[in-house]
């Protein structure tokens, strides 16, 4: 496949979903978290360019790093192995449980909450003439990685999962419970 070819994720079989996403979006994320990371970890101190908020930038994106990292930790070692053994052994049945995918949907929230924190912390991720070009470079690679994720959370709440879950599922909407959860 073209490395720049348009994916039809809806074409795809849950199986084959699962490889996509995490060549597509888990290698990705967690790349891009690490580079996000150095910089906060290595230059931050040294960079007096850096707005006061880049601490509470690095607080909020360390949160949301650990909920995303958990989160694609168990797709690749529990969910996805399921859902690929489903596709081979049980020929069109679901194969996912709905108490997992609340569990996931929890996650998905969080990180959906911590990204809206972060927009605000880092002011629209909008670049400043007098900063480091390292630190522009972190608040590039933080837009990056919110497109990332909010891609990685649509292709999965909306193609792979409700493919896999039992007919019947309640899917909640992330629009409908954006306010009642809590990042804590």
């Amino acid at each position: 496949m073209h490395p720049y070819a348009i994916i039809n994720f809806h074409e795809l079989t849950p199986a084959a979903l699962c490889d996509v996403i995490t060549s597509k979006f888990h290698q990705p994320i967690e790349h891009t978290a690490e580079e996000i990371m150095a910089w906060f970890n290595l230059e931050r101190q040294d960079d007096p360019s850096a707005p006061a908020t880049a601490d509470l930038q690095q607080l909020l994106f360390a949160k949301m790093q650990t909920e995303f990292t958990q989160l694609l930790r168990k797709e690749t070692s529990i969910i996805f192995p399921v859902i690929r053994n489903a596709a081979i052994h049980n020929k069109g049945q679901k194969s996912l449980q709905p108490a997992v995918y609340d569990s996931i949907q929890q996650s998905f929230q969080k990180i959906i909450l911590l990204l809206q924190k972060l927009r605000q912390v880092t002011g629209n991720y909008l670049l400043q003439g007098h900063w480091s070009a390292a630190y522009k470079i972190c608040i590039s690679d933080m837009y990056s990685l919110e497109q990332l994720l909010q891609q990685w959370i649509y292709v999965e709440q909306n193609i792979l999962y409700p493919a896999v879950l039992p007919a019947n599922t309640i899917v909640i909407r992330q629009e409908e419970i954006i306010n009642t959860v809590s990042i804590d």
